[in-house]
């Protein structure tokens, strides 16, 4: 979080905000819904001042990664520091990867060592150790591959629920004892569920609705893929072996040309037909790349599609949320 930080304090310095602005901002900010389970907690003057930012990991991951969003209007201020931010952004991209190609280790190579340049340049009183060890991604994926195959997050998870469950079962006599008995009576119940061994999709938010109640356009769509139905359910929310499909959001169903630009969807329905559900998605044209925002600009087409489940899963598995900056729509994604 150094970066962040950074940036952070350099906005106040260069008067351009000031910490109660920050504040106000990170407080206001809306997050979407898909990233709404992650949203960090407020960075305070006294974070700030005591060179602390305040979060689990996958908090700081997000303000890392909707930071020139936030700031939209003033991140071009910082022109000597968003060289920097934009480089880490880059190392994140492939490293967060769940499928690194080798042709990538190449450029991995190259762009650690321009962010040790910059750092030492721009923030030498801000170097630490890890700023070193990026510089070493390229040779540990060459030999070990994706770094999320063996990362610290599941650790740092579980630390998390054992750490907040020391301080309120307020029992320190044997605190070792404590945390592994109600680790186990919790590990007994989720195992007693019949779900946990037979994969169940669960809803929320379902009602019947008919189809006069649908867009005509809908209907045509259903008709013409022979899905025409008297009524349908309807969900908000939808789990489906492990993955939540919740209304509205984005999803990326295919990537183009040696760029490999990402094709978006919206889904606008998730309904059931005839003991299946199917997902009712408009097309997103993928305008360009803002790489100051390090997010793609999308405009919505007339286009609506019927599909199933998985393939809206097959690129990235998980949904992504719309953020409107400038009246323009964006989707931003940590990694490749």
């Amino acid at each position: 979080m150094i970066i962040v930080q950074s940036i952070l304090k350099e906005l106040s310095a260069r008067r351009i905000l000031t910490y109660a602005q920050i504040e106000a901002r990170l407080e206001a900010f809306e997050y979407g819904q898909n990233d709404q389970s992650n949203k960090p907690p407020t960075v305070r003057p006294k974070h700030l001042t005591n060179n602390h930012i305040p979060g689990s990991a996958s908090q700081k991951l997000l303000l890392f990664q909707m930071l020139p969003i936030i700031f939209h209007d003033v991140i071009n201020r910082l022109i000597d520091l968003l060289p920097i931010y934009t480089c880490l952004r880059e190392i994140v991209s492939i490293v967060f990867a769940t499928r690194i190609r080798k042709s990538w280790l190449l450029y991995l190579t190259s762009v650690p060592i321009s962010f040790h340049s910059l750092m030492i340049d721009k923030l030498p009183d801000n170097i630490t150790a890890k700023v070193h060890f990026i510089t070493h991604y390229p040779e540990l994926i060459k030999r070990n591959g994706p770094p999320r195959n063996y990362w610290c997050q599941r650790f740092e998870d579980k630390h998390l629920y054992f750490k907040k469950l020391a301080i309120r079962s307020t029992n320190f006599k044997n605190v070792s004892f404590t945390l592994a008995k109600r680790h186990q009576l919790r590990l007994g119940l989720l195992l007693s569920y019949e779900k946990f061994y037979h994969l169940i999709d669960q809803t929320i938010s379902t009602k019947s609705i008919k189809s006069s109640q649908l867009p005509i356009n809908i209907k045509l769509l259903l008709v013409q893929n022979h899905l025409d139905s008297l009524t349908y359910i309807e969900c908000q929310t939808l789990i489906h072996n492990h993955v939540k499909y919740i209304k509205n959001s984005v999803f990326i169903i295919a990537l183009h040309h040696g760029e490999e630009i990402p094709e978006f969807v919206l889904l606008r329905y998730i309904l059931k037909l005839t003991d299946t559900w199917k997902l009712i998605v408009q097309h997103l044209e993928t305008s360009s790349f803002d790489q100051t925002l390090w997010s793609y600009e999308i405009t919505y087409l007339d286009k609506f599609s019927v599909m199933n489940l998985d393939e809206c899963v097959n690129i990235l598995p998980h949904g992504l949320d719309v953020y409107f900056v400038k009246n323009s729509s964006f989707v931003n994604i940590v990694h490749r």
